[in-house]
């Protein structure tokens, strides 16, 4: 065997109650199915029982090839489960986009799961409707890196106890420090330093960056260089500048300055609504659908989303009744991602999790960002909450800037250091040199004459920068 006896039992133990998928190989064709009846026999030999009913095609070709591999799936597996249990019917290659590999003795393999092993037939026992198929050994390989999918009532999905640590492998951050995060800055900063520090996040490894909003200048002065921002952006295609836009006029600017994609919302909150744009929630919601209608025809992307979804500082706490059935609305817009945005911090790691699994189960494939205020110190504790719950998309801004004019009583996003460098620290991807990060934000304090909210950038002094991107 390739692997020694402490592989062997690592990789067991990553089973648990957990989902795998037999593969084997039939006249050259790639074969698998879901099964759930799976455990290990003996270490000296290492032998393996899978138990398969004989009415499987799988099962007939493992008993004449005597080859078969397991692969233990992790909570990000879902699909692949679904997929090999059959419950995808318009899916008739089950290896149709899958990574694979070619084991030791044939069988393919999928190298993401949690853990594979590929075996020799060893021995076959009759079970009635079933064989147990009892396999050697000959080759595994395990991961560390995440939590095995779980088999409960047949049905998969990740468990629903906090205390549990499902989280993703890799997490996307889009900064908003140039828009949320400066919007009400007093002080006017130069186009040239916004453009400056666009180029300079995204040579840190933002892929997403909102660098400007299309609003009346006598509302936002801050954002009133926006066409001038976006003529002087630099031309990457390895990331997307957008920009936020509050109504039609707004869209008809970012449409002529060329963005590529702009964000647009609607607040929970009758009051907010009327402070923030001056029109209800209903027309809000209207005015939306012809502004996503208008940005499609031009080719742009969309991401729509619910505003104060977690609480209102005039209103205080919203119905998530009200939450979903807008988020179902967006989707029936269209929108290519949805967000929710805790505007005014309010949010807790409960009520968080808890909308998030609605909207979630809602949303399907498409994209669920956070946009998440500190407000009251919960900002990393709500993005832990919805990291847990399935969400992989969240804003936020360089320093800890941020904060709507509207609502007086919001502090700034969650900082991109902090939460890149806590994200590493779990040993989650997000691609992002935080020292660099850290760099702007220093900068950015020294400009403003203040201290801002994060806390790497004044730990990462000049001296000791020394973590680079995960």
């Amino acid at each position: 065997m390739a692997s020694d006896i402490s592989s062997f039992k690592r990789a067991m133990s990553q089973f648990a109650s957990g989902v795998t998928v037999v593969t084997t190989r039939y006249n050259q064709t790639p074969l698998g199915v879901t099964v759930s009846s799976f455990s290990s026999l003996s270490l000296e030999p290492p032998l393996v029982m899978v138990s398969l009913n004989k009415k499987l095609f799988t099962h007939r070709a493992i008993a004449e090839s005597g080859i078969f591999a397991v692969n233990v799936l992790s909570v990000q597996q879902l699909e692949i489960a679904i997929r090999f249990a059959g419950m995808r019917s318009e899916i008739k290659d089950r290896f149709a986009g899958l990574k694979t590999q070619t084991a030791t003795t044939g069988s393919p393999i999928l190298p993401e799961s949690l853990a594979w092993i590929d075996c020799t037939v060893w021995a076959m026992y009759e079970g009635g409707d079933h064989t147990i198929f009892v396999g050697e050994v000959r080759d595994l390989s395990v991961s560390d890196l995440d939590m095995p999918l779980l088999y409960y009532k047949r049905l998969w999905r990740r468990t629903e106890a906090l205390h549990i640590p499902t989280v993703p492998l890799a997490v996307t951050l889009i900064e908003v420090g140039l828009r949320d995060g400066i919007q009400r800055e007093a002080q006017c900063i130069p186009t040239e330093m916004k453009v400056e520090f666009a180029t300079r996040l995204a040579d840190a490894g933002l892929k997403h960056i909102q660098v400007s909003s299309f609003v009346h200048p006598k509302i936002v002065p801050q954002m009133a260089d926006a066409e001038e921002v976006f003529a002087r952006l630099p031309d990457r295609k390895d990331v997307v500048f957008s920009a936020l836009v509050l109504n039609k006029k707004g869209l008809e600017r970012a449409i002529a300055a060329g963005v590529r994609q702009v964000e647009m919302g609607v607040p929970a909150s009758e009051a907010l609504a009327r402070k923030n744009a001056n029109t209800t929630i209903e027309e809000g919601m209207a005015e939306v659908a012809e502004m996503v209608r208008i940005a499609h025809d031009h080719g742009m992307r969309v991401r729509a989303g619910v505003q104060a979804a977690f609480g209102c500082p005039y209103e205080g706490k919203i119905d998530p009744v009200r939450v979903v059935s807008m988020a179902r609305r967006f989707l029936a817009m269209g929108v290519d991602e949805l967000a929710l945005a805790d505007s005014a911090g309010l949010g807790n790691p409960q009520s968080v999790r808890r909308l998030v699994q609605e909207v979630l189960l809602l949303a399907g494939d498409v994209p669920l960002v956070l946009h998440l205020h500190d407000t009251r110190g919960q900002g990393l504790a709500n993005l832990l909450s919805a990291l847990k719950s399935g969400v992989t998309m969240f804003d936020t801004s360089f320093g800890g800037l941020g904060g709507c004019p509207f609502i007086p009583s919001a502090k700034g996003n969650i900082p991109t250091e902090d939460t890149a460098h806590m994200l590493h620290e779990m040993r989650i991807h997000t691609g992002i040199d935080v020292s660099a990060v850290a760099t702007l934000s220093r900068r950015m304090e020294t400009f403003l004459g203040k201290d801002l909210p994060a806390k790497m950038h004044k730990l990462l002094t000049p001296a000791s920068q020394v973590e680079k991107c995960l």
